[in-house]
């Protein structure tokens, strides 16, 4: 009996030396994962055609508004763009005052992409406007998706959001 138990013991810690991964494999696991996730982020973005939404909205004073259930989104395709973003904060131009969120549709100009491999993440900056003002964008993409849009107008104080980047759901119109 003492033999079986041995034997059953010994045959335990050899299969479980065999199956275990070492720290370093883990660790080589995880990072090649991590760059499997930004070069799919990065065919995305060079796609031109991806979509921003926002979770969490940050207000200059120091807010955090959740805005998961909100609509909302900043569409790209190619140098044209779409964007409905809710607004918390101060408008400086009277005549915006009827307008809460910030709406903009149409081409961008100096749009540019800046690749940072070693940090994984994408710098993204652009202009836009609208009929009554104009719009800096700066959206930085990192490797799993995440992103932060950091906004800032013409006629309102600036704000950023936090959210997630993703394909372009198609619509009936697109197919």
């Amino acid at each position: 009996m003492k033999k079986v138990v041995l034997l059953f013991v010994s045959l335990l810690f050899v299969s479980t030396t065999l199956i275990g991964q070492t720290k370093a494999e883990k660790k080589a696991l995880k990072a090649e994962a991590a760059q499997k996730e930004y070069t799919k982020m990065k065919t995305l973005i060079e796609s031109g055609i991806y979509t921003f939404v926002a979770e969490w909205a940050n207000s200059q004073r120091g807010g955090r508004i959740n805005m998961m259930g909100n609509p909302n989104y900043l569409k790209m395709d190619n140098e044209n763009v779409d964007a409905f973003l809710p607004y918390f904060g101060v408008v400086q131009a009277p005549s915006m005052s009827g307008n809460a969120g910030v709406e903009f549709s149409g081409p961008v100009t100096n749009y540019r992409v800046d690749y940072n491999d070693k940090k994984q993440k994408v710098l993204i900056r652009f202009k836009a406007k609208n009929s009554s003002e104009s719009f800096n964008l700066t959206l930085t993409v990192f490797q799993n998706g995440n992103a932060s849009l950091n906004l800032s107008s013409s006629g309102r104080n600036s704000i950023s959001y936090d959210g997630k980047v993703k394909e372009t759901e198609k619509t009936n119109e697109q197919e």
